[in-house]
């Protein structure tokens, strides 16, 4: 018996993960944290035990801690399988077929799939090919009969940024027309200008936060929105009961109880950076800095296929291929705590110097 796939499903591209291992590689293909100190996990996992693994998870102390860090309230907060996962139960919540998504091109590649996967109409505003934020354009599309608007915050994978005080320009522009307003703060770690102080008064804001970055726990795939109640309410209709891991939920509790660790690892993750960037500003190679956990490197598009696979023949694992005009001929670069970099540095340099040649 042949089951048949729905059928706006079947024109649904989707990329398939796993089918190589990158163990024994540098990973910086896909913005995923340095990882957290080996100490720390061992100390933290040294509480699970037989009775932790036989119960279904509870989450209250997770939601105080995260209301507490985030300087929100639990009722403001709707944990998810990651941030993407939350994004899914936005989808099924609040976005029906024929629905207007309105969010930017080129950005994290989850949201056009998820307006294929549920019908909806995407609007995508377009960046210039310097990258910079289309603000006026994106302005104007918002518009009535819009359902939801989306802006990655920075941007994956230009790695632009927005001053919050324009974002709040644009969330009451959007509550004017009845539309919530998304801001993906994936990358808030490493670019600290958020949305969420305005999430306890602004009805329709929704944002969004993950472990799976520079709290290095993609592994376990947590994440949360942050809203309004109503808005957290309907999530919940749409939420497995324990779809978050107990396992995922007790690492972020102990993270979250070591504020010192998470500014130890900020830190670490920006000196990394800024040793990359000098070491590309005295080479002379042009790059793109952004505000996010990656550097965009200008190879020119004849050479970038060849740069990427070069260091992949080193062991080393970055991301090309990207279709956007001003994006064509970028590789963009995980980065990461300095160790890190010095070892994708001797990578790099040699492959760099004799492609230019």
């Amino acid at each position: 018996m042949k089951v048949p796939l729905k059928p706006h499903l079947k024109a649904l591209q989707r990329v398939r993960i796993g089918e190589t291992s990158r163990a024994g590689f540098l990973r910086l293909d896909l913005n995923e944290g340095p990882g957290l100190p080996e100490a720390f996990v061992r100390e933290a996992l040294a509480g699970v035990d037989p009775e932790f693994l036989s119960c279904y998870p509870e989450y209250h102390r997770l939601k105080g801690l995260l209301a507490r860090h985030a300087g929100i309230k639990p009722e403001n907060i709707s944990l998810a399988t990651g941030s993407d996962g939350a994004i899914k139960n936005i989808f099924e919540a609040f976005v029906g077929r024929g629905d207007r998504v309105l969010f930017t091109d080129p950005t994290f590649a989850m949201y056009p799939v998820y307006c294929r996967m549920f019908q909806a109409r995407p609007l995508k505003v377009p960046y210039g090919k310097d990258l910079s934020f289309p603000l006026e354009d994106f302005a104007a599309a918002l518009r009535p009969g819009l359902r939801l608007a989306v802006l990655v915050n920075p941007n994956n994978p230009t790695g632009t940024a927005v001053e919050p005080a324009r974002i709040l320009e644009l969330v009451r522009r959007a509550r004017r027309h009845g539309t919530l307003f998304l801001v993906d703060e994936a990358y808030f770690y490493f670019c600290p200008k958020t949305m969420m102080p305005w999430v306890r008064r602004c009805d329709n804001l929704i944002v969004l936060r993950t472990f799976s970055k520079l709290c290095g726990l993609a592994a376990g795939r947590l994440g949360y929105a942050a809203a309004h109640p109503e808005v957290v309410d309907g999530l919940r209709r749409v939420k497995s009961v324990f779809d978050v891991n107990a396992l995922a939920a007790h690492l972020a509790e102990r993270l979250l109880e070591r504020p010192a660790l998470l500014r130890r690892l900020t830190e670490d993750a920006a000196q990394g950076k800024r040793w990359l960037l000098s070491r590309l500003r005295a080479e002379g190679i042009p790059h793109v800095a952004g505000e996010a956990n990656f550097v965009l490197i200008r190879s020119g598009r004849s050479l970038e296929p060849w740069l990427v696979r070069g260091l992949a023949e080193r062991k080393v694992l970055v991301s090309g291929g990207f279709s956007h005009e001003g994006l064509r001929d970028c590789v963009r670069v995980t980065t990461g705590h300095r160790a890190a970099m010095e070892r994708f540095w001797s990578a790099f340099l040699p492959v760099w110097r004799a492609l230019a040649r």
